[in-house]
């Protein structure tokens, strides 16, 4: 497929890819000085004052918020294996306008990175997104020829870079972990640091004060890819997230709300891990606002299956007209502006086979 067939689908892909940025992991200090929330300063980097006030309350932070982290840390581990029905709604922009759109979805996801999100509407599906930690795809059934796009770890998910975007919108953030990410199931790495949110009152609590920021580098090279940021209720339970490039770039911000307790299997129900049933999140660079309602979430696997992670399995079942692997290579390749190089696609043999309503078809 050449530059010219790709740019065809890229409004449709990047709506797909924008609703997926709410439905579908990081750690070290930031390098930036500071993370932008759209008009306003989310935090600054308290490391940059040397006072010995600053210090002392960095430390006093620290100890504060690592009750906090270690809290998230548990609760990541009970929601390892989750699955939940959902309502989206989204808005976002192409080249004809502006557009919203109401859909169902199934979200699946299961240890140690793997994740699966179907979006249908009416019965019908759209596409089914997901990945099993060494690759992420995109099939695309509501499109003529139907398509199936497969990404490498080098070029898909957090671990690419924040400006590396094929036509995707916020395919950067697609991945299992960055969908564990935004609905604020994921666990914490050990080199956290305390950031100082801006225009914080002095007498306020820590955890109005100060959030918690991690860094995620590739697994390739090792490399900073993007930060997060975390800011904790009183409870211990993050209430919200900004994800940025290292240069301070914002790509993605959520939102959680109406805390609700997910049923675990042989666990008391005290002990179910809590999560936000309403997630909202922003995407400035795909012009995106996403809302995701979360319909009886449960952290075991009622309905899940293997094969939901299997790209063999997908490509058989869904049976694509048209895949297409996209290596990192490619991927530069393919953001070349002048660039006419074709991206080889690869045919498959039927069309898709469409679930029935309310069932997952795999």
């Amino acid at each position: 497929m050449g530059l010219g067939e790709q740019g065809q689908g890229m409004h449709a892909r990047a709506a797909c890819l924008a609703v997926s940025v709410v439905a579908f992991a990081l750690g070290g200090c930031a390098t930036t000085d500071q993370v932008k929330n759209g008009d306003a300063e989310l935090a600054i980097d308290a490391h940059g004052d040397p006072s010995a006030a600053m210090t002392g309350e960095l430390a006093r932070a620290r100890v504060e918020l690592a009750r906090f982290v270690a809290q998230q840390n548990e609760r990541a581990v009970r929601l390892a294996t989750f699955e939940s029905r959902a309502s989206l709604e989204f808005r976002y922009s192409d080249a004809t306008g502006e557009h919203f759109e109401q859909c169902e979805a199934d979200i699946f996801l299961s240890p140690p990175n793997r994740g699966a999100l179907r979006v249908m509407k009416v019965g019908t599906n759209l596409w089914w997104i997901g990945g099993d930690g060494d690759r992420s795809w995109i099939f695309e059934l509501n499109v003529t020829p139907k398509r199936a796009t497969v990404y490498d770890r080098g070029a898909s998910g957090v671990f690419a870079e924040a400006g590396d975007v094929v036509g995707t919108g916020e395919f950067t953030l697609l991945s299992p972990e960055s969908v564990r990410l935004l609905m604020g199931q994921a666990a914490i790495a050990d080199d956290w640091t305390p950031v100082l949110f801006n225009g914080a009152e002095p007498a306020a609590p820590m955890h109005k004060r100060f959030g918690v920021r991690t860094t995620l580098k590739s697994t390739s090279d090792g490399a900073p890819r993007l930060t997060a940021t975390t800011r904790f209720g009183a409870d211990g339970l993050p209430i919200s997230l900004t994800v940025a490039s290292m240069e301070g770039v914002e790509v993605a911000t959520a939102t959680l709300r109406d805390p609700v307790r997910a049923p675990m299997v042989d666990i008391a129900q005290g002990a179910w891990p809590t999560v936000a049933r309403r997630i909202e999140v922003v995407a400035p660079r795909s012009g995106a606002a996403i809302k995701i309602f979360l319909d009886s979430p449960t952290a075991s696997a009622n309905r899940m299956k293997p094969r939901f992670f299997e790209l063999d399995a997908l490509l058989t079942q869904l049976r694509p007209e048209v895949v297409e692997f996209v290596t990192k290579e490619l991927k530069s390749k393919s953001l070349a502006p002048n660039s006419s190089e074709p991206v080889t696609p690869i045919p498959s043999v039927a069309p898709s086979v469409r679930p029935s309503r309310g069932e997952v078809g795999l």
